[in-house]
């Protein structure tokens, strides 16, 4: 630390006696016994980017991150001993010319040290980045075993665990790994890497990779403003500028799902999705797994078993035309053992499998046979794929699922197209794979958006529209206990739609069904990013008669809340900002809030604590900053700091709403999202004294273009709460002087909760509205009919 502070106080010195150019980056060629040249490139204000190489080398292009525009002008000066370089977010690095030493300061004082020394052991490089300490890291991909990943070693290679639990040292590393490390002191740093390594967050950091390739990395500031606090938002807005976001869903991704492993035929299909109708749930969506194509040995067949399944395009057209969306499963494998090998037969003379070191087909061997694998680094394996997938998307398939795609079973001893053994490329598998889907929707169905389940990737997966899950997870409280951190960490990294199999997947034989599980599995999946139902046994919502009091209302909320969750997507699609979020969000320096990790944020304004734990009918609850109101029971207010022993039953999944929020709901009933509408909303208002705000995002609900376009409006509602008024401005906001909102009367049902005492009069834009005032609940609802194309207010008079 005496180097950190040293630095810093040399760094202000000059900086303070200097003139310095406008420009964007500085290098150095060190003096050192073997030279290198370290580059400091300003990319944006809040990001830049070091390379360290041997003299002569260069960094290659990036296969994981975007090719960001570097629009920054930063100013730069020199010294004797030093090239600066600051930018005009507050962020200054100073490059020693003797040894390349690097170190980073950022605007609240955060200072990083790159000892500019990178060691070769073995044939892996490793660099070393000393930090201030006593800070929480977050983020590296899919981690389930802890949130808070300071002081562990972390390794980047995907691995599938099948039937895990909670504790297990196994879901440190799991079927997403990514070299990106966020810092509760407000800044990131990202590794432009996807090969096999190790970052151990000790400090020093130390990262270590089999890359034959010099690796470069960014830092990350996400302070901005006036204010030092370090805010995870800012944070992740930065990060996904360089990792890519995901494009907004298609809204029946945000509706249910229903899946298990697996529909055996059409008729089967047929009747699941027709007894979940009258049994009253909505429905969005089904998800075959492997017998769609036949048998486990006719993996890689990628075509309708006729015998099973006898009429697949009028199968399609009846469920489309009951708003239920389909998703095929895909895996990366062909078997020879099974109906695939004509498959076989076809690819492998023409080099489209990952091969041996004398360039046959490798051969792989997993769980129900044996056979070659895709090699998506081929160009002509990405267009046979393409089009298989383009018959059976022409068929009615609405989505896909790529399955085992860490890859599962990828052995050392292949290589692929590109040149690089399999264990170089294992990381990168998945977004090459999720893109031959992702570049097909944009050629052939430009105006469709796209859900893809793909379990395996690295750095920048989300941008190919990637809904991740966290696999095979065991049905038993274990398996359900680190589903929160999963989300959370993989959030952090930019996977802002990771989600689980909701009732677990892998089933104990001896006793494959739990209903109280069941019920507070589904409690955490309604408020996740996808409600997917998924198990090898009794998956269905209807298979748990006694419990259906509990489970059908349940579902029917995840509607009701549509509102609320896509405009979450449209703050994932423009800012990058995760579904999920940790309690510390908003303020990550509030170390007490660092390891919670079994209760979550659910946007900005809601609190969600499911209860995780068997035969629980309680629960702790920790309240970050701010006022917070118990949405079943408004009269409770808790203070942000706080920690309290909240009742939960089994029928209750204890919520919270930040105290000023709008919340914006449809309450009313709906057989899938084609029902929803956008002329008609509660909204729900918890007004604080104050001023406070919220917002419904309105696009069409179909085309990936809308933001890219400036084809939405945002309905913006403004509170202020004082002694004796409480004021509500509404505005609407278009993208786009261009864009007309098609439906431009909303009739809106405000709910103002916690209002002590009938007012004595309420306005809608001066004049005189009706109201209703209920004194038990102490909630007052005001309907209005607003014309969005000018603004409104109402005013209530205590």
């Amino acid at each position: 630390m005496g180097r950190l502070t040293f630095l810093t106080f040399s760094l202000a010195m000059t900086a303070a006696a200097s003139v310095g150019a406008t420009t964007s980056q500085v290098s150095v060629n060190t003096r050192a016994a073997s030279p290198r040249s370290v580059i400091v490139t300003a990319v944006t204000d809040n990001i830049v980017r070091i390379e360290n190489t041997p003299i002569g080398e260069q960094t290659p292009a990036s296969k994981t991150l975007l090719p960001v525009s570097q629009s920054a002008q930063a100013r730069t000066f020199a010294t004797a001993g030093a090239e600066v370089l600051s930018t005009a977010a507050g962020i200054t690095v100073t490059v020693d010319k003797v040894d390349g030493a690097v170190t980073i300061s950022a605007p609240n004082g955060v200072v990083v040290a790159d000892s500019g020394v990178r060691e070769t052991v073995g044939g892996k490089e490793k660099m070393t980045i000393a930090t201030q300490g006593n800070e929480s890291f977050y983020g590296a991909g899919e981690r389930g075993y802890s949130l808070n990943l300071a002081g562990d070693t972390l390794v980047m290679f995907n691995k599938q665990n099948y039937g895990y639990t909670a504790g297990e040292e196994r879901i440190k590393q799991m079927n997403i790994t990514m070299p990106v490390l966020i810092s509760s002191k407000g800044y990131a740093l990202v590794f432009d890497d996807y090969a096999a390594s190790t970052l151990t967050t000790s400090n020093p950091l130390t990262y270590t990779t089999e890359a034959n390739t010099p690796v470069a990395y960014y830092f990350i500031g996400g302070i901005t403003g006036d204010s030092r606090k370090a805010r995870l938002d800012n944070l992740l807005a930065s990060l996904t500028t360089l990792t890519g976001r995901q494009e907004l869903p298609p809204m029946w991704s945000l509706g249910y799902i229903t899946s298990k492993y697996g529909y055996r035929t059409e008729a089967e299909t047929r009747g699941v999705v027709d007894t979940l109708k009258r049994a009253g749930y909505p429905l969005d969506g089904i998800v075959l797994d492997l017998y769609w194509y036949g048998k486990e040995e006719d993996m890689g067949r990628l075509e309708w078993d006729k015998e099973q399944w006898p009429t697949p395009v009028k199968m399609l057209s009846d469920l489309k035309k009951k708003g239920v969306n389909l998703v095929a499963i895909s895996q990366p494998y062909v078997l020879r053992n099974g109906r695939a090998v004509d498959n076989y037969n076809e690819l492998a003379p023409r080099g489209m499998f990952v091969r041996d070191s004398v360039g046959n087909p490798g051969e792989v061997t997993i769980w129900v046979g044996h056979g070659g694998m895709f090699d998506v680094s081929n160009p002509d394996t990405r267009q046979w794929l393409s089009d298989r997938y383009r018959q059976l998307t022409d068929m009615g398939v609405t989505g896909w699922w790529g399955d085992l795609g860490e890859p599962e079973v990828h052995p050392d001893s292949l290589y692929h197209y590109n040149g690089l053994k399999a264990r170089q490329y294992h990381n990168l598998y998945g977004n090459d794979w999720s893109r031959i889907i992702y570049d097909l929707f944009k050629e052939q169905y430009p105006d469709r958006r796209l859900m893809t389940m793909m379990r395996g990737g690295t750095t920048g997966l989300q941008r190919y529209n990637v809904f991740p899950w966290s696999t095979d997870v065991s049905r038993s409280w274990g398996g359900l206990q680190p589903q929160v951190t999963i989300m959370l960490n993989s959030g952090l990294s930019g996977l802002g739609y990771m989600s689980h199999d909701v009732g677990g997947f892998a089933i104990d034989p001896e006793n494959p069904v739990d209903p109280e599980l069941y019920v507070r599995w589904l409690q955490l999946g309604t408020f996740s990013p996808v409600l997917r139902t998924h198990s090898q046994r009794h998956a269905e919502p209807y298979k748990y008669p006694e419990q259906q009091h509990i489970i059908l209302p349940l579902i029917k909320e995840r509607y009701a809340w549509l509102p609320y969750n896509y405009t979450l997507a449209f703050e994932n699609a423009s800012e990058g900002q995760p579904l999920v979020r940790p309690l510390n969000y908003y303020n990550s320096a509030d170390t007490s809030l660092d390891t919670v990790s079994d209760e979550y944020l659910w946007g900005r304004d809601v609190l969600v604590a499911p209860v995780l734990t068997q035969g629980a009918v309680e629960r702790e609850v920790i309240f970050p900053e701010g006022v917070w109101v118990d949405i079943a029971s408004p009269a409770n207010v808790y203070q942000g700091g706080t920690k309290v022993t909240y009742p939960a039953p089994l029928e209750v999944l204890p919520m919270f709403v930040r105290a000023g929020a709008f919340i914006p709901r449809a309450d009313y009933a709906m057989n899938n999202v084609g029902d929803y509408r956008t002329d008609r909303y509660t909204v729900r208002y918890y007004p604080v004294e104050g001023k406070s705000d919220g917002y419904i995002f309105e696009d069409d609900m179909t085309t990936p273009t809308t933001l890219a376009e400036n084809r939405y409006s945002l309905l913006r509602f403004a509170g202020d709460a004082t002694d004796s008024h409480i004021y509500i401005n509404l505005t609407a906001e278009n993208a786009s002087n261009d864009y007309v909102n098609p439906v431009a009367v909303k009739n809106i049902d405000f709910e103002v909760y916690n209002v002590a005492s009938r007012p004595t009069s309420v306005t809608f834009n001066g004049k005189k509205a009706p109201f209703v005032y209920d004194e038990a609940t102490r909630v007052l609802t005001v309907k209005v009919k607003w014309n969005i194309n000018s603004s409104a207010s109402i005013v209530i008079t205590k």
